[in-house]
């Protein structure tokens, strides 16, 4: 699965942990820090990663609210295409900080200890791909009736 993360550039530490476990997962990290291609254009290249991606994770810590304008631009993209966000929200930033976010179930993460928080994303990570296998096996199924009508229609 592809997933976006969206961070402040104060928070790269964060950024890198969260996209190591997601790599170790199996799953594709897509973010600035380690997709940008020099020569393209920014916008066009965030916007791009957003819609490939399956999942959307924004780091919000006091950094992002005092100067992550481009977070929000990114978390605005991935709303308006349906992408599932989940936020990992460090202590000390408010509801109200959250923008677009707030009311949206977050996990918090902390930079001293980030298992919990790191957990949280695999869990969904996780759950993420045993919903997509299931629609997968059920669209084999499904298309396998359809076969097997269509073989019977042609003898009948």
């Amino acid at each position: 699965m592809n997933v976006f993360i969206s961070y402040s550039v104060a928070d790269v530490d964060l950024l890198r942990r969260v996209a190591q476990v997601i790599a170790a997962g199996g799953d594709k990290p897509l973010c600035w820090d380690t997709s940008k291609t020099p020569g393209h254009e920014v916008w066009p290249s965030i916007f791009g990663w957003i819609d490939a991606s399956d999942l959307v994770i924004v780091i919000i810590t006091d950094q992002t609210v005092a100067r992550a304008m481009s977070v929000g631009q990114e978390v605005g993209h991935a709303r308006a295409k349906g992408k599932p966000i989940v936020p990992l929200v460090a202590a000390g930033v408010r509801p109200e900080d959250l923008g677009c976010l707030n009311g949206v179930i977050y996990q918090p993460i902390s930079r001293e200890n980030t298992s919990d928080a790191l957990a949280a994303v695999q869990r969904v990570l996780d759950g993420m791909k045993m919903q997509k296998a299931e629609a997968q096996r059920q669209l084999l199924v499904v298309g396998g009736i359809v076969g097997l009508l269509w073989l019977f229609g042609q003898n009948g």
